[in-house]
């Protein structure tokens, strides 16, 4: 597993969403955890409605529960199936 590192506080683990950046041999990728509950208060309406769309970018990981714990087994679990890079985008200071 490359070195990663969770770059946001888990202040309110059901609202927020959590950036991290790994650190892959050919340069830093990120991508971010969120959890249903927060996608369920965010996003565009489908029009005409109240339901909250989300595209599912390849960089967003919804968890039901957000932990560092959680975080940690599923970029490995990634790792393992060969998605890990796939899942990412790549890290820009800008």
């Amino acid at each position: 597993m490359y070195s990663y590192t969770i770059d946001d506080a888990i202040e309110s683990p059901m609202t927020c969403t959590v950036d991290v950046t790994i650190d892959f041999p050919s340069g830093k990728r990120w991508l971010f955890f969120a959890t249903p509950e927060l996608l369920a208060t965010v996003g565009d309406f489908v029009e005409g409605s109240q339901v909250r769309v989300h595209l599912g970018e390849k960089h967003m990981i919804v968890v039901s529960e957000l932990t560092p714990a959680v975080i940690d087994a599923v970029l490995r679990d990634l790792m393992r199936q060969g998605d890990l890079e796939r899942r990412t985008l790549p890290f820009s200071d800008d």
